[in-house]
């Protein structure tokens, strides 16, 4: 078994992938599930966001939910609203492209640091050869913060796999886990972090910080294209 860990998406994945954006779908999809939600659809397009059923539809651009949208996508936002049972489509500008790259493999992931745990135990079980955790990234480049969650997960998945071997990716990783003792001062540091404060939204890297705190690990069950676009459908991993 191997855990490798790409601190940009790169693919091909032919085994498990495990997507990580920390700030913020992979936190805020995660806690959705947690709480609850029967669906939740991913697409980086607004206008097919706003036409596919839903019963909550969640975007943000600067800050604010656009015309159309009924909240952003902060999980501090997220956690003050019912979402037990709900079809929610969430958009996001750099998750789509990494799903993109996903196309083939065996089980898709997605994990940040609230729901760690939950995330490394449904990749462990569905692995055959491979875990791949990769860094989603930031407006087209590395994140800091997405690259400490794939260490933060790596680390956990060497622990639960038996003579599992880390690639250079991981090693990396891992030490910058290490250089940063405390996730939270890694997300204040990171681009998606300052941009986050800029917003007035710092409480979120507070909420992503947290260790484990929810027990959802997205799953990617399956996609449809709508208006030329495709939409993703994860839910939340259920360990036979």
């Amino acid at each position: 078994m191997r855990v490798r860990v790409e601190l940009w998406p790169r693919g091909p994945y032919p085994d498990v992938a495990v997507l990580v954006d920390v700030l913020r779908a992979s936190t805020s999809i995660g806690l959705l599930l947690a709480r609850g939600a029967r669906e939740v659809w991913v697409t980086g397009s607004l206008r097919a966001a706003r036409e596919f059923p839903a019963d909550l539809r969640l975007a943000e651009r600067e800050g604010l939910p656009p015309e159309g949208f009924h909240h952003g996508t902060s999980p501090v936002e997220l956690l003050r609203l019912p979402a037990a049972g709900l079809r929610v489509v969430y958009t996001s500008e750099n998750l789509p492209r990494a799903l993109d790259l996903t196309r083939g493999a065996r089980a898709v992931f997605l994990a940040g640091l609230r729901n760690a745990r939950a995330a490394a135990g449904a990749a462990a079980r569905a692995a055959r050869q491979e875990v791949a955790v990769v860094a989603v990234g930031h407006r087209g480049r590395e994140a800091l913060d997405d690259v400490l969650g794939a260490g933060f997960l790596a680390k956990k998945l060497l622990r639960s796999l038996p003579g599992a071997e880390p690639d250079d990716g991981a090693r990396i990783a891992a030490s910058l886990l290490r250089a940063f003792p405390d996730p939270q001062e890694a997300l204040w540091q990171s681009a998606s972090g300052r941009l986050l404060r800029s917003l007035g939204q710092a409480e979120d890297l507070a909420q992503a910080s947290l260790i484990a705190r929810d027990p959802a690990a997205p799953r990617l069950a399956g996609l449809e294209r709508h208006r030329g676009r495709t939409l993703y459908r994860f839910v939340a991993d259920e360990p036979d």
